[in-house]
């Protein structure tokens, strides 16, 4: 089976895109919302 250039663009897409998810994934979460001292007033 002989692969073209395209399918090896494609796969390497493929491969790039799964590893962003990927890595998004592992990082950890960062926290939302008020931390108190930001100066929005919340206490």
């Amino acid at each position: 089976m002989t692969l073209d250039w395209q399918s090896l663009t494609a796969a390497g897409i493929v491969a790039f895109t799964l590893t962003m998810f990927l890595v998004r994934l592992a990082r950890p979460k960062k926290k939302t919302g008020c931390g108190k001292g930001c100066g929005c007033g919340k206490p």
